[in-house]
């Protein structure tokens, strides 16, 4: 081995005979102490720049990952590897063991590089791996880490794993290998789902108007589209709201497809075209699609789900869903008041734009909120979402011109609020990898909330599309859809049902059919007989939910008994095949949801 000077590595062997223990060569081929050369020398310096290894979770079936250590050239380290049971990675064996072990003072060339095996995960406990990599003083050369850069979570925690170098010979890492996680993937209907109800003010009879004691604008009482049931109205028929103060006379007035009767001061029931589909958020799980992945983890999911309406309702493919067609949601619960921003017109309704939360971990503006009818939105007023309140103001301005001067109005702005705000309120958790998940504070939203909205618990706060998913759960997914097919078909646009008629139609637009299940409004009908000198007609009610019953058709027909007539248009059933891309899955279940209000109609 060659030798030079004072500032050169030790030289421990020369002319193939070693030198003993503790000694060295120098230049002249005497023999000197350790000891003494670093008394008298000092040491040479070598600093490690940088550990270049993945600190995101160990998938749960076990994988090997790769390290590099970086640094000046003849740096030494070690490098040990230890989990929560006690054993300890053998980086010779590419084992586990009790037996402590380490991958003892190597030097580095620039860049020093290996890898660890790691082992399935044996059960569901969460498993935590220390990495230790340790700056090594050998003979003359001393070897430290660069300075201490230190980052800390929100809650004011350190965060080892994104720090850098150390002030000690030691550099600490720590990773998890956790239970596998399950990505369910169903749909919601945020706010045509729940039903809602008021009480017929008035009784009538074989009439297709009914008057409500409710306000029937109000979208949180009753919609366009929805089945109506109450005492007096056969619960078999297909009543569906067609019309909203039909006449723009009375607010409290609605129309009906079908006449029927209704008992004065009867409660009535509106259900809207969502209502007892499946699978649908908590409801029902029929027909969703799971995973298990492992956290952290970046992969592709292939699924299938298959959408069922309720009995009697038809499904109608608006367009094929897209990743903004994707929602997750969480809960908040409100604060006992709102909180009135200054100059905002709260008027004599008391309606505000801010209300404290309890946790605004993760909210983000453009996020909305829920806008169900009843339960957790039943004192929202929607469509509305978190957004910056901004107030403007007119003010006079002098404006300097080449040979004069004039006064001109501006516009500024006056009051600012930001969409989501901690209003002085701490971190108060993070989870494992330092993302925030407590931290009490302010939302605002673009439309004002009235006062009974405070102190409501589990409202729904719902995130669209790829970023909103990603900013409230952490998981980045892109969708993928293949196919889009009613039930029974592979036919993505229309599918046809076919029925018989239960008895000759002459000149009529009411045609009655031996089953009407799978009929719905919207529907186009054709078949043998069914008059082609016009645009074939479309269904325009049916009289009852399932089974033999009559339609009303949008021009009059000549049938004989028993023909057949075929139903283009919709299906009680839809099934969407595709894939989903998720990267960096969370540390906890997920659920993505169809939205389904964005891409089908039912009716």
């Amino acid at each position: 081995m060659a030798y030079g000077d004072n500032k050169k590595n030790f030289v421990k062997e020369k002319d193939g005979v070693k030198a003993p223990a503790g000694f060295h060569y120098m230049p002249n081929g005497k023999l000197m102490s350790d000891a003494d050369h670093v008394a008298l020398y000092g040491y040479i310096e070598k600093k490690i720049a940088f550990f270049d290894f993945e600190t995101r979770d160990v998938i749960n079936e076990g994988e090997t990952r790769k390290f590099i250590v970086r640094g000046d050239n003849g740096a030494v380290f070690s490098l040990e590897i230890y989990d929560n049971t006690g054993k300890y990675y053998n980086f010779y064996t590419n084992t586990w063991s009790t037996t402590k072990a380490m991958l003892s003072k190597k030097s580095i060339g620039g860049g020093y590089s290996g890898s660890i095996t790691f082992d399935a995960l044996p059960d569901s406990s969460l498993k935590t791996y220390t990495i230790n990599l340790h700056a090594e003083t050998v003979y003359n050369i001393k070897t430290s880490h660069v300075d201490y850069v230190e980052i800390r979570n929100d809650d004011n925690s350190v965060n080892v794993n994104k720090s850098t170098g150390s002030d000690s010979t030691v550099l600490t890492k720590i990773i998890y290998q956790d239970a596998l996680k399950t990505l369910k993937l169903s749909c919601v209907a945020p706010s045509l789902y729940l039903n809602s109800t008021s009480h017929v003010d008035g009784a009538t009879s074989s009439s297709n108007r009914i008057v409500i004691v409710a306000d029937a604008t109000d979208t949180n009482i009753v919609q366009v589209g929805d089945k109506i049931i109450s005492t007096g109205i056969d619960s078999a028929r297909h009543a569906l709201v067609t019309k909203v103060n039909p006449d723009d006379d009375n607010i409290n007035e609605i129309e009906m497809s079908v006449s029927d009767s209704a008992t004065n001061n009867a409660i009535i029931t509106f259900t809207p075209p969502f209502n007892g589909m499946t699978p649908h958020d908590t409801d029902s799980d029929a027909g969703a699609s799971e995973a298990t992945i492992s956290s952290g983890n970046n992969t592709v999911i292939p699924f299938s789900i298959t959408i069922t309406a309720l009995a009697g309702r038809n499904f109608n493919v608006l367009k094929v869903p897209t990743t903004d067609d994707l929602c997750s949601y969480t809960t908040v619960t409100f604060g006992s008041s709102a909180l009135a921003i200054e100059g905002e017109n709260t008027s004599s309704a008391s309606v505000f734009h801010r209300w404290p939360v309890t946790n605004i971990a993760n909210l983000k503006q453009g996020m909305t909120l829920d806008p169900a009818r009843f339960g957790t939105g039943v004192n929202t007023t929607t469509p509305t979402s978190i957004y910056s309140y901004r107030a403007t103001l007119t003010q006079e301005v002098l404006v300097e011109g080449d040979y004069d001067n004039y006064i001109d109005n501006a516009t500024v702005e006056d009051v600012f609020v930001p969409a989501v705000d901690p209003f002085g309120n701490n971190v108060t958790a993070v989870d494992r990898n330092g993302r925030i998940t407590a931290q009490a504070g302010n939302i605002v939203f673009s439309a004002q909330q009235a006062d009974a909205l405070k102190s409501d618990a589990g409202v729904r706060i719902f995130a669209h599309g790829q970023q909103g998913i990603e900013d409230l759960t952490g998981v980045k997914v892109e969708l993928n859809v293949n196919s889009m097919a009613y039930s029974g078909s592979t036919n993505p646009v229309r599918a046809a049902v076919s029925t018989t008629t239960s008895g000759a139609v002459s000149s009529s637009a009411t045609i009655g059919l031996a089953d009407v299940g799978a009929v719905s409004q919207g529907m186009i009908v054709s078949g043998v007989g069914i008059n082609a000198a016009v645009a074939n007609p479309t269904v325009v009610s049916k009289s009852t939910d399932d089974g033999a019953g009559n339609i009303v058709v949008s021009s009059a027909q000549t049938l004989e008994s028993g023909q057949t007539l075929f139903f283009n248009g919709g299906a009680a059933t839809i099934t969407i095949r595709g894939s989903l891309k998720v990267s960096n899955m969370a540390i906890n279940n997920v659920d993505i949801f169809f939205n389904v209000e964005k891409f089908l109609t039912a009716v």
